[in-house]
């Protein structure tokens, strides 16, 4: 998989927007589609509710969703405006975060993901559709009652949404790395790439773009982890390894600046390197034209011919053929003896 040179760009807004349910108990999982204006409270004892929205372009739909669950409009204000940053905020009948998902298709791109977290439901708006988003594996385990206990109570739930946003990370960047090992051969073999420097400047946004993306949520994940943070103790015992999940993942990234950073310092040695060999053997052939130069330009001062001391080897019948040779003895000499010190070697055979 190759990297390309696109500019980095956040995931483009959805022209529509779908809303789900998921309403369960002990023993039961309730799948309900939500009409365009956020039909009305599914609420219901010892129950719990997941609400999933998908996509951002109707915004009458998440404001009438925070008018029947008792959303902050500050909340479902920042849900809307898609540039947020990672981050964890209070308020007094629910919890708010925002969370980076990311996906890679040749390029990184980040597509947002608000979590209201109330009493007992959650609601989840995000960016894009539900295709490639992570929670599709969580959704069959609804669905089907594979998972063997179903998260029961909202701040857990909104744990197990979080893990599977960050254990997304994970395929992102294996697929990343395995095209920044292949950018590193092309940069070892090509020599006449002129897409090399801006597929390296490529991968150099994308690890950009990721860091932007890991650090705050990294932050988030700690806040939540605080005794006090809203979460049940039992819930940041779960988060301690979410949290420990994105501090690989951060190590992961950095060890990718540091490729690329070493990508951008070897493709440069590289020009550098080919740019001496060229310079090398322009500088042979100028060597031995020098004194090749030089003979001819002494033939060419046009002295008297009739006077003795001025150049007698030109009324010599042979003295052509005598000049010529010489000069072709004296160019064979120097090739010669630039091939014994190795300046006509090949580029493999030098060691970059």
């Amino acid at each position: 998989m190759a990297i390309t040179t696109p500019k980095v760009a956040e995931a483009p807004t959805p022209v529509s927007t779908e809303a789900t349910a998921y309403r369960f108990g002990a023993d039961r999982c309730e799948v309900i589609d939500l009409p365009p204006n956020g039909g009305v409270d599914l609420r219901k004892p010892d129950t719990m509710l997941w609400i999933d929205v998908q996509g951002t372009a109707n915004a009458g739909l998440i404001q009438n969703l925070g008018r029947i669950y008792g959303l902050h409009p500050l909340a479902v204000e920042d849900a809307l405006h898609l540039q947020q940053r990672a981050k964890v905020e209070h308020y007094p009948n629910h919890g708010f975060i925002v969370a980076r998902m990311v996906h890679y298709d040749g390029r990184v791109t980040l597509e947002q993901l608000a979590i209201f977290v109330g009493a007992d439901f959650v609601i989840t708006a995000q960016e894009g559709s539900s295709d490639g988003d992570p929670f599709g594996h969580f959704r069959q385990q609804l669905v089907n009652r594979a998972r063997r206990s179903l998260p029961m109570t909202a701040d857990l739930l909104a744990q197990t949404l979080l893990d599977a946003v960050v254990d997304d990370y994970f395929p992102v960047l294996e697929a990343f790395g395995d095209a920044l090992y292949a950018l590193e051969d092309e940069v070892l073999q090509t020599h006449k790439d002129h897409s090399i420097l801006g597929r390296i400047q490529g991968a150099r946004r994308d690890v950009i773009t990721l860091r932007r993306a890991l650090w705050p949520l990294r932050d988030a994940l700690a806040v939540l982890g605080r005794e006090g943070s809203g979460f049940s103790a039992e819930t940041r015992l779960y988060l301690r390894d979410t949290t420990d999940h994105i501090l690989r993942i951060i190590d992961i990234v950095e060890g990718y600046r540091e490729t690329v950073a070493s990508l951008m310092d070897l493709h440069m040695s590289s020009m550098s390197h080919r740019m001496n060999e060229t310079m090398r053997v322009l500088a042979v052939i100028s060597t031995i034209f020098i004194p090749l130069t030089f003979i001819a330009g002494v033939y060419g001062m046009n002295f008297d011919t009739n006077h003795e001391l001025n150049m007698p080897e030109l009324r010599s019948p042979h003295g052509y053929l005598v000049v010529m040779a010489i000069m072709l003895a004296i160019a064979l000499g120097m090739v010669v003896f630039f091939w014994r010190r190795g300046w006509f070697a090949s580029n493999n055979d030098d060691e970059m």
